[in-house]
């Protein structure tokens, strides 16, 4: 009997990985004017694959070390949950949205896109050019996805150095992205597009809850 040796979540860490040990080989600049998301590319020149491939891309270190954590930590059980092919499809439309809802906000000026210079003041970049990278947005759904699944279950975190049930992280995460737009406080973009991710990944489990197939 053939079974797969690689799960979806694994598969999305290394293909994550792989395009990020490319760009510390000299080939980011090639991959982001390719491949990151922006509106003006992904729709105005409708180079669609954007919104799926910008999933793939990370900052530096520290971005996609936090995402490969999280995702490591809340993927597996939500791919039990839907089976792979579903929990793949779920992972890239939390991405999608995130992308989608980031430009919606920028757009309806809900938070700057401006960027400092320094002691030269700021530069406001028009929000269809304002670029997105990371897998944030896809994991953030994920992540709700979990709290869905298993309200109760108990995360402790580092900093601060308190215990929440996944409910109560979840509706903190979302506190902390609001308030972050609302706000305009560092990387509001970023923040939208997380939020989006959750929306997306929330709605799809109130829909299955809906429709009896989620547990109370």
């Amino acid at each position: 009997m053939h079974t797969r040796s690689v799960s979806v979540t694994q598969a999305l860490i290394i293909v994550n990985v792989l395009v990020f040990a490319l760009c510390l080989l000299g080939k980011q600049q090639f991959f982001f004017n390719l491949c990151a998301y922006t509106w003006v590319d992904a729709v105005g020149h409708a180079q669609v694959w954007r919104f799926v491939t910008y999933q793939f891309l990370h900052a530096n270190m520290m971005h996609i070390l936090f995402n490969m954590w999280a995702l490591y930590v809340f993927g597996p059980p939500v791919e039990s949950f839907f089976g792979p092919r579903r929990y793949l499809a779920f992972y890239l439309l939390c991405g999608v949205a995130g992308a989608l809802f980031s430009s919606l906000l920028a757009g309806l000026g809900w938070y700057s896109t401006g960027i400092s210079l320094g002691d030269e003041g700021m530069w406001t970049m028009p929000w269809e050019y304002v670029p997105l990278v990371g897998a944030s947005a896809a994991i953030y759904g994920v992540m709700v996805a979990v709290a869905f699944l298993y309200p109760r279950v108990e995360i402790s975190l580092l900093f601060p150095p308190i215990t929440l049930s996944m409910r109560n992280f979840a509706l903190l995460v979302m506190g902390i992205a609001v308030a972050t737009i609302l706000f305009n406080w560092s990387n509001a973009g970023g923040e939208a597009g997380h939020l989006g991710g959750i929306l997306m990944g929330a709605g799809i489990m109130l829909a299955l809850k809906w429709r009896g197939r989620l547990d109370d």
